[in-house]
């Protein structure tokens, strides 16, 4: 082998000869073509249009996908890997988000199966809610209960199978068979008995809460199901509120000045719920008169807040008195709208001098702080606002029946107009319904709750041995999750709609006792199995209870609240993972932090003490060409199924481009860009992968492996071996982190230069020129299996359907299908860090040449002139005419001679051959024109061929 020296000396040649140009070269076309063994497949090069289209179709049935999952986990071993499928929402056609969701599992779960492992995949669906609800009720508004559940079940079932059809057509496996759908009678008793466990901890109770409520909608909702509208506009209005009372302040006595409070709010619906006004004994307040004024009255405010507020009323304040906070103990002041009521201060930390006034006031139906604080001081809850947002009757008449968030707000406004100092407008995040897209209001009302201060500490705990990919997102994603959760004091679970689960409870009318046990809960499941899941609504209250409960129907009631479907999909890991099962991954959209991956975390540890997942799995949302987020309102929707089937004006790119986009290019960002370009160049990657491997088995066409193939490797075939090693390294570890871009990148590099550049350019002569079974032929020919082998592993969780297709041509074939056979890994031999240094050496070399030439090389005689030292280490470790040969090839030139000379450095000539082109093989190694070469007479003479014949 040649020395470390050598090369080391060779990387540090820089003196180069003068080069020598001749030319005159045979010109002769297809001659001795019937003698060279070019590359044989029934491979198509392209695929377009309907071809493509078919292509994908055929590769489904051929390569039995419909099989591979059930195949699996018969003769796959353990542990096996188990991936929990987030539910799709069962709500019409598919989008690119499930594209890049499925397509993402699938691709995960096929690099399990191919390292050997069995995997764990039972998909589903979340079938209930409002929207299905609503597509229910679109053509008519007087449905009754069971009408809306029938018509709503119905089209739940109609996009279930209209999803699966496609989803399977992307080549995703899974138990499809056994997919979980919320609606179905078995994963209802599931829940239910779940529901209960939690009851019977404590962890479920019923209270009055202030929650988020959706007046277009008609329900409660939950965080998750809000989005916040950052151009939502509301009122800013500063009120005084007349002081009756400041005990501990002799400013009362004086009769000839009022004092006023001031506060600031920019919900005026609230005022007529108020029931106090908060300070803070911390701060220190200001009582103030207005410069230049007539009127002698004074008003109160924080002392910090008294610049900020001068500068929205443009108003100029003298300071008449400081005061502590505690000094405002025990005040009392007028109720804005209704004027007869006195209401009192009280103390919270709640009032700040971040802005406004630090005068909070304090309405305990619309607020979570504000509740907690009406608690603490025995102050009455009152809700004047139903189910629709507007006024009731206890409102009075001037207010009644008007929507809080218009008519009621200028309403209020205009009542308390006497008092009212400042009137402007924000613009600021407020919460909206997901599905209607309005705003909502907070409303207190009796609902059922999940008590997530119980097990929200836990959860956290848990978390921390939960990892979060992408890893560099993980701190951030992981702190988030955990500050949603310890900010949650509570999760309302309860519905006013028809379409869900019931919560199982009924109600003694004249005491609002609960009814809920052990007996009861059998008692519905037995019902349920019996009944289906419309049982609820279609049997009696006494029919609801065992026999022995019930003696006077008319004294019961059934409840009609149905459970949240976070609680739905939440609990989803007891139907899918069997109790203590634990999924190694759950993997969804950056949203499912405040949806699915939260609400599958506290039902598992207030359930099970543990956390349902050890891995989570964040992918990006698809976005078009300008980074907008897609939606049908915006218009700017792309469907799966125009790109893998293609649209009028539009040719089909097929399933392999859609995955390939989904793994290598949307998987690696936050966003992910859906635009021509992107998809043309996803395109042009698939197609490269196919054109160079494609090669290959063309060239396999007539091989057949056996151990001496591998014996007599040439110093390139080495070194492609060697880059096939470190390839496989580096791919198979990012596989199996999911990085899939990495991959992608790799495969492209590995493709484009080393393989169809160096590689095949070098060995083209081996295959077409020597003799079938030359030992250079089939040393070829097996580092091309490699290639075509480790290449295709790589790819094949990305795009089966290329990989399935590649397989049905292997020169030989283990299985019928690629992915339910085994796959040979690189052998230790192949890495080879001597033959890297050399290689590394010779393509410095390569490039010198080239520079000096250009393309036109295959003329020209190149002349290694070495020290006699560096000579001698040639000689010694290998043969120099076999040197001299393989770098012919990989010189692509006519002749390499390696010669010794009294050098301190070595040299390099390059000068024109006086020899003619082959016309068979057509290197320059013709002693006379239009004379075949002497290797090349020899193997058309050993194929028994009368080369008089051929010429003519």
């Amino acid at each position: 082998m040649i020395s470390v020296m050598f090369f080391n000396s060779l990387i540090s040649f820089h003196k180069i000869s003068c080069v020598h140009y001749c030319t005159k070269a045979a010109t002769k076309n297809k001659l001795y073509s019937n003698t060279i063994f070019l590359p044989k497949t029934k491979f198509p090069l392209r695929l377009e249009n309907k071809k493509l289209v078919d292509r994908d179709e055929t590769i489904h049935n051929v390569a039995e996908f419909e099989n591979l999952y059930l195949w699996q986990r018969s003769h796959l071993y353990e542990p096996e890997f188990v991936l929990h499928d987030g539910p799709p929402y069962a709500n019409g056609q598919l989008h690119m988000g499930h594209a890049i969701n499925k397509i993402l599992k699938d691709t995960i779960l096929r690099y399990h199966i191919l390292q050997g492992t069995k995997v764990h995949y039972v998909p589903g669906w979340d079938c209930h809610g409002l929207p299905i609800e609503l597509k229910a009720i679109t053509d008519s508004n007087k449905l009754d209960t069971i009408e809306i559940r029938t018509k709503a079940r119905n089209f739940a079932m109609k996009t279930v199978e209209d999803q699966k059809k496609v989803f399977k057509s992307w080549g995703v496996i899974g138990d499809w068979d056994n997919s979980y759908r919320t609606y179905t009678a078995d994963y209802v008793k599931s829940q239910l008995h779940l529901f209960f466990k939690l009851y019977k901890k404590n962890l479920i109770f019923r209270d009055v809460k202030p929650i988020y409520w959706s007046p277009s909608s008609r329900t409660a909702l939950a965080e998750a199901e809000l989005e916040y509208n950052e151009k939502h506009k509301s009122p800013s209005a500063y009120v005084r509120l007349e002081m009756k009372s400041l005990p501990k302040l002799e400013l009362l006595k004086d009769k000839l000045c009022t004092t006023y409070a001031i506060i600031w709010t920019t919900t005026p619906w609230t005022l007529p719920s108020n029931h106090a006004v908060c300070y803070n004994k911390e701060l220190s307040y200001s009582l103030l008169r207005i410069s230049d004024a007539k009127d002698s009255n004074i008003y109160l405010v924080a002392s910090e807040l008294v610049d900020s507020l001068s500068s929205t009323l443009n108003t100029k304040f003298e300071v008449v008195e400081v005061i502590p906070g505690d000094a405002l103990e025990g005040a009392t002041y007028v109720h804005p709208v209704y004027r007869s009521r006195l209401h009192r201060l009280v103390n919270a930390s709640y009032a700040t001098a971040s802005k406004g006034t630090g005068l909070v006031h304090i309405a305990g139906a619309h607020g979570p702080d504000d509740f907690l604080i009406a608690l603490d001081n025995k102050l009455p809850i009152v809700d004047l606002v139903n189910e629709i947002g507007c006024f009731k009757s206890e409102a009075g008449p001037e207010l009644e029946g008007k929507f809080v968030l218009s008519d009621g707000n200028k309403t209020v406004l205009d009542i308390v107009k006497d008092n009212l100092m400042h009137v402007g407008e924000i613009t600021h995040s407020y919460p909206y319904d997901w599905r209607t897209k309005k705003p909502v209001i907070i409303r207190a009302s009796q609902q059922w709750f999940v008590d997530t201060n119980a097990i929200k500490n836990r959860a956290v705990e848990l978390l921390e041995n939960v990892n979060i990919i992408p890893n560099e997102r993980c701190e951030i994603y992981k702190r988030n999750l955990i500050n949603q959760i310890m900010k949650r004091p509570y999760w309302c679970i309860s519905r006013q709609r028809k379409w869900g689960v019931p919560i199982p409870v009924l109600y003694n009318k004249s005491s609002s006792e609960t009814i809920i046990n052990e007996n009861t809960m059998n008692h519905q499941c037995n019902l349920l199995e019996t009944h289906g899941t419309d049982f609820w609504w279609t049997l009696s209250p006494r029919e609801l209870l065992p026999e022995n409960m019930c003696s006077n129907q008319d004294t019961i009631e059934k409840g009609q609240d149905i459970m949240d479907i976070w609680m739905d999909s939440g609990l989803s890991w007891g139907k899918v993972l069997e109790g203590t099962k634990v999924a190694d991954l759950y993997l969804e959209g950056v949203d499912q932090f405040t949806g699915w991956f939260q609400s599958s975390l506290l039902t598992s540890v207030g359930l099970r003490d543990k956390a349902p997942y050890k891995t989570i799995y964040v992918h990006g949302f698809a976005v078009d060409k300008n980074g907008v987020k897609m939606s049908k309102s915006t218009g700017n929707v792309v469907d799966p199924l125009e790109i893998t089937n293609g649209k009028k004006g539009q040719k089909p790119y097929g399933i392999d481009v859609l995955r390939w986009w989904v793994t290598c290019h949307a998987n690696q960002v936050a966003l992910a860009n859906v635009s021509p370009t992107v998809l043309q160049a996803s395109a042009e990657e698939v197609q490269k992968i196919r054109s160079i491997l494609r090669f290959a088995l063309g060239s396999l066409s007539d091989y057949v492996e056996i151990e001496e193939n591998k014996k007599n490797l040439l110093l390139i075939d080495k070194y492609m071996l060697h880059l096939l090693y470190r390839f496989h390294e580096r791919a198979n570890e990012s596989l199996k982190n999911y990085k899939f871009h990495q991959v992608s990148t790799l495969v492209m590099n590995l493709l484009s230069n080393p393989i169809s550049a160096l590689y095949y350019t070098a060995i083209k002569d081996r295959l077409y020129c020597e003799s079938l079974d030359s030992t250079p032929r089939r040393s070829a020919q097996f580092v091309l299996l490699k290639m075509l082998e480790i290449v295709t592993l790589a790819v094949a969780p990305m795009v089966p359907h290329l990989a399935e297709e590649i397989y049905q041509h292997f020169p030989s074939r283990e299985r019928k299908t690629f992915f339910t056979s085994s796959h040979p890994r690189p052998e230790s031999f192949w890495e080879d860090e001597d033959v890297e240094k050399k290689m590394g050496v010779i393509l410095d070399c390569k490039k010198v040449i080239n520079k000096q030439l250009g393309a036109s090389t295959s003329d020209a005689e190149v002349r290694l002139v070495f020290p006699k030292k560096v000579f001698e280490n040639i000689e010694n470790s290998m043969k120099i005419d076999e040197l001299e040969k393989e770098l012919v090839d990989i010189f692509q030139v006519a002749r390499v001679s390696i010669v010794a000379d009294d050098l301190q450095e070595y040299k390099l000539e390059i000068s024109k051959s006086a020899n003619f082109s082959c016309p068979r093989c057509r290197r320059v190694h013709s002693e006379k024109e239009d004379e075949l070469c002497k290797r090349c007479s020899d193997v058309v003479n050993s194929l028994g061929i009368n080369k008089s014949a051929v010429v003519n």
